[in-house]
């Protein structure tokens, strides 16, 4: 009897054991880079996953949109070391893929102090200050965050990416992923 009860424990954790792994591995490739949205949303290149940006964005895109260009979108208010080192990667990105497939969007008041530093810190780029309240800047656990949105070669808004000051390969594989939609990679 002593032997049964055993034998029920065991396959009892086994089962346990293989329903905890099964959890893990799906939450895993959730995790991954691809088109599937992660649980905490600041990954994501499904544009599905962040419906209310691409529901703003639509009403931008037809006056500043073209196939195959970047946006990246930000406020005052986002972290400032982090809103620099994006604007260094996208420069790094915009010699490859060229100035005119890459537009920067930042919400900043309208005065005249905010045009002269935007128009220092972004003299390099595509831009244009736009309110927050014309297109959106969303706020996910208190705080603004930045983002992305890649519009492909049919001109459809085809990627949002909301990158994550932790974990800047995220940022480095959505960039892969922009070339690879034009096929940037294979012209050089």
């Amino acid at each position: 009897m002593n032997s049964n009860r055993t034998l029920i424990v065991i396959y009892g954790f086994l089962i346990l054991l293989a329903v905890a792994t099964v959890i893990r591995f799906n939450r895993l490739k959730s995790n991954r880079v691809g088109n599937e949205c992660v649980d905490n949303v600041i990954f994501t290149t499904n544009m599905l996953c962040a419906p209310e940006i691409v529901r703003s964005f639509e009403k931008v895109k037809d006056i500043y949109g073209k196939k195959n260009t970047l946006f990246f979108r930000y406020s005052e208010n986002s972290c400032s070391s982090c809103i620099n080192y994006y604007l260094a990667e996208i420069l790094v990105l915009q010699e490859e893929i060229g100035k005119d497939n890459v537009w920067i969007f930042p919400s900043y008041p309208d005065d005249r102090g905010s045009r002269i530093q935007l128009s220092n810190e972004l003299a390099k780029y595509n831009y244009q200050n736009i309110p927050a309240d014309s297109l959106l800047i969303p706020t996910y656990g208190g705080e603004q965050k930045s983002y992305f949105v890649w519009m492909n070669n049919e001109g459809e808004i085809d990627m949002v990416f909301v990158p994550d000051e932790n974990n800047l390969q995220y940022l480095y594989n959505f960039f892969l992923e922009v070339k690879k939609k034009k096929n940037w990679i294979n012209q050089k």
